[in-house]
């Protein structure tokens, strides 16, 4: 898809003139509604913020614009008056919380970040990043696509799998000057620069100046900016980090301590948070990445990241155990089981996803190296029956896939989700749920919402003329 998106939606004015009025249930004392002002209401050109009923219009509005220039590109017949009926039904389960997007398509889905400059990764919630497949001319690469993705929003899990492949040289003595941009693809190029400056690339010296004050504000993500010092400061942090190791093959240590001062960058760069998914090997240097007894450097910046433990069934659990109960880390995730299994109910091994390599942050999300996933919740308790909570799947459904119609500035991870096409459908207020109507209705409801997605897939993917989703549902931590 090229961007800018040319075939714009719009909702009829009629339709939305009786939302204006309308009272958003929040909820939660007023706590949703600040909530979302602070984080989600995007700020309009008059200076105001938006209200819930606008920021749902923008939304949905760009979730059928995407549609329309799909299906207007393949000449797959674009029926204007059904996608209104449809955009319709969308808006009011979104305005009337049967459903959500993830917060940040509730933040960049239909503005100019994504209509236009295609910064489509900002939809995304998750992703897996692997170090393996390093070399020696590049080792920066799979570091800078996971800066990328966390200065777009994006939780990335990553790996040390890298370890090992690469020697860290001296710098050359020819040295180069590089003006730093005052752009995210600025921090990113100079990040990738010092990084191969250690495994034979050009020497450079930055220059921080073009970067703005602290405080300024940031106009395509909000927020004020930080100026350049997390930047220097985590270019600081890397060059200390390999200069201390020349002659030396790249550990799970120095991954992790570049992976993770990345991570404390993006959180001072006042982009959000930073979420990060460390997985490794159960060797003790792996093991002892948290222990700041023995690596008290670390803890500057290992705290940027959640590290497992790669696991295999049968292993001797006793060493991850004591940690476990000393720290909470590092955790265990089991490749093989997420290899062959969909829903850990289905009794056979269908060994669907063999070519995943890790998870997001959470670990709720299975992904192959370079793929990422979108989230959408629905929320059954807000349903006043089961027929209605199967109308919100599918619109829930029709939210999630559309965003896989879009593609990303990385052209790896396009090959794996041109082919995956990976979503999320979760559920959240399950309590409530469970306590109004019980956990045996949850299940009915969860069982008959699961088979209707399914089907839902079939159909649309069909009318998209696109692959079925390798995954279609999840639960979240919400």
């Amino acid at each position: 898809m090229q961007f800018p998106i040319q075939e714009v939606f719009k909702l009829s004015d009629g339709f939305i003139e009786q939302y204006k009025s309308k009272k958003a249930n929040f909820g939660f004392q007023g706590l949703g509604e600040f909530v979302f002002m602070r984080t989600y209401s995007r700020l309009k050109e008059d200076g105001k913020n938006e209200a819930w009923w606008e920021t749902v219009r923008r939304v949905v509005e760009g979730i059928y614009s995407i549609q329309k220039q799909h299906i207007e590109d393949y000449n797959l017949g674009w029926n204007n008056a059904k996608a209104q009926r449809s955009a319709q039904e969308m808006y009011d389960r979104i305005f009337n919380f049967k459903m959500l997007g993830s917060g940040r398509s509730l933040w960049a889905m239909g503005s100019d970040v994504i209509m236009k400059k295609g910064l489509t990764e900002a939809l995304y919630n998750c992703s897996f990043i692997s170090s393996e497949h390093i070399s020696q001319g590049n080792v920066a690469d799979p570091f800078i696509n996971a800066m990328d993705f966390l200065m777009l929003g994006v939780g990335v899990g990553f790996d040390t799998r890298g370890a090992g492949k690469a020697i860290i040289k001296e710098l050359k003595e020819k040295v180069e000057q590089y003006i730093v941009p005052d752009t995210r693809e600025g921090w990113i190029k100079a990040t990738e620069y010092l990084i191969n400056s250690f495994f034979g690339g050009a020497h450079y010296e930055f220059d921080y100046s073009e970067i703005r004050p602290a405080g300024t504000p940031i106009k395509t993500f909000g927020g004020v900016s930080s100026g350049a010092k997390p930047l220097i400061d985590l270019h600081k942090t890397i060059n200390k980090v390999l200069s201390d190791n020349i002659g030396q093959p790249i550990s799970e240590t120095i991954i992790a301590d570049i992976i993770n001062s990345i991570g404390v960058a993006v959180v001072s760069g006042n982009v959000r948070r930073s979420a990060e998914l460390l997985l490794g090997s159960h060797s003790d240097e792996f093991m002892e990445l948290k222990d700041y007894k023995k690596n008290p450097k670390r803890s500057k910046w290992g705290w940027a990241s959640n590290n497992s433990v790669i696991g295999n069934v049968g292993m001797d659990y006793n060493v991850i155990a004591g940690k476990l109960a000393n720290n909470g880390e590092p955790a265990v995730v089991w490749l093989d089981n997420m290899q062959q299994f969909g829903r850990m109910k289905d009794s056979e091994r269908n060994n669907k996803d063999r070519r995943v390599r890790g998870a997001n942050p959470c670990v709720e999300i299975t992904l192959e190296d370079r793929e990422l996933c979108n989230l959408v919740e629905v929320i059954p308790s807000n349903h006043e029956s089961i027929e209605d909570y199967k109308k919100t799947i599918k619109y829930a459904y029709l939210f999630a896939k559309t965003i896989t119609l879009l593609n990303t500035h990385w052209s790896e991870t396009n090959k794996v989700m041109l082919r995956n096409r990976r979503i999320g459908l979760s559920l959240t207020g399950i309590t409530q749920f469970i306590q109004n109507r019980g956990l045996k209705e949850l299940e009915t409801w969860m069982e008959e919402g699961y088979t209707l997605a399914k089907s839902y897939d079939k159909v649309y993917s069909e009318w998209f003329a696109i692959p079925e989703s390798i995954k279609i549902t999840t639960i979240k931590p919400s």
